[in-house]
């Protein structure tokens, strides 16, 4: 699988990308010589307006005095990329090098990739300036190398080890479906069936969040949308939703906000409604009325989801069965399920698994 351009995971599984190893004084003398040379040999590129050459060996200049560094720490690395990324995350980020000598570098090397392998013109002043640069690139990296302690060899070991860690823990969830169930109104993360469908589902290789959403005694729609936006993240085909009574309209409005054209993995509702009936006085009803009547754009929710079921129970304490299923199944091209006697699905109900509901994740 090729990686994208800002995941460096790659930098620590490849052949060749970022590893420890003992420190290396001789190669520290190998990286410092060869730096110089290639300062020598960027006068002589000068001289005859070598244009290709004077971004070479003002890159190689810099990189070489960069990888004694590395050599002095224990860091070996034979991809470019990586090792300038490491520059950054690694010496740039825990103080030891300032963030100008990294984009020196990072600008050097994209000016010599650009002439060598695109034949890119970017004028005599820009290339002169990259060689001007050199020397002083060269001498300010040496100086750190010279100075650097215990300490800040043991700090970048450190940041190296939890980077690394990080980083492929990131990239293995990156491959992995992730389900979010969103809970119910005056419910929580461990109400009802959700802890036993989340352990079930991380048997079957998914990530599983269940989220705690804000001020479930009394549920506001942006508010909820808002949560699920900071929790999910990017959609992509691999994220599914198990959402319950109103989560279920928690995740229809926030898929109508999001800026998706793809398709989403499966989607299951369990006891979803658009109308509700034999609410508990006023103050129930004027929480419930802006999700009953804020309209919903179902073009937009149906055009992101792979596939929709929906769980309805025979006696539902709440009502309006029908409707509600014939308006998933016409706006949403759900498929309805209708379960005998399960209520509202929830605790109080005796509903603590729901097995049904696996195969229409999986399916």
């Amino acid at each position: 699988m090729k990686e994208k351009k800002d995941d460096y995971s790659f930098c620590f599984k490849k052949a060749g990308g970022l590893k420890l190893v003992n420190p290396n004084e001789r190669l520290v003398e190998v990286y410092k010589k060869k730096s110089r040379s290639a300062l020598n040999m960027l006068e002589s590129a000068k001289e005859k307006q070598e244009d290709e050459w004077i971004l070479d060996t003002s890159y190689y200049a810099k990189y070489f005095m960069v990888y004694a560094l590395f050599m002095k720490v224990g860091i070996k690395s034979e991809i470019h990329d990586c090792t300038i990324f490491a520059l950054n995350s690694l010496f740039v980020e825990e103080g030891i090098i300032d963030k100008n000598t990294y984009e020196e570098l990072e600008k050097s090397k994209d000016l010599r990739v650009g002439a060598l392998y695109y034949d890119k013109d970017f004028g005599r002043e820009e290339i002169l300036k990259r060689a001007k640069t050199a020397p002083e690139f060269c001498l300010r990296v040496e100086s750190i190398l010279d100075k650097i302690t215990k300490e800040d060899i043991e700090k970048v070991i450190k940041k190296f080890n939890v980077l690394k860690s990080n980083l492929l823990r990131q990239n293995r969830w990156a491959n992995m479906k992730r389900a979010f169930i969103i809970h119910r109104w005056d419910g929580t993360s461990k109400s009802d069936w959700y802890q036993w469908l989340k352990k079930e589902l991380e048997n079957k290789g998914f990530k599983v969040e269940v989220p705690e959403m804000p001020n479930t005694s009394e549920p506001r729609i942006n508010d909820w949308i808002n949560h699920l936006k900071k929790v999910v993240g990017k959609l992509n085909k691999d994220t599914y939703f198990i959402a319950h009574s109103i989560g279920c309209q928690a995740v229809m409005r926030f898929l109508e906000k999001e800026n998706y054209s793809g398709k989403i993995g499966n989607v299951v509702f369990v006891a979803g409604w658009f109308k509700l009936d034999n609410l508990e006085g006023e103050e129930v009803e004027s929480i419930a009325n802006p999700w009953m009547n804020t309209p919903i754009d179902f073009n937009k929710v149906k055009q992101k989801i792979n596939k929709l079921t929906v769980f309805l129970s025979t006696n539902e304490p709440y009502g309006f069965i029908e409707e509600n299923a014939k308006t998933f199944k016409e706006k949403l091209g759900a498929k309805v399920i209708v379960e005998k006697n399960k209520g509202h699905f929830t605790e109080d109900d005796g509903i603590s698994e729901l097995p049904e509901l696996i195969n229409e994740i999986l399916r």
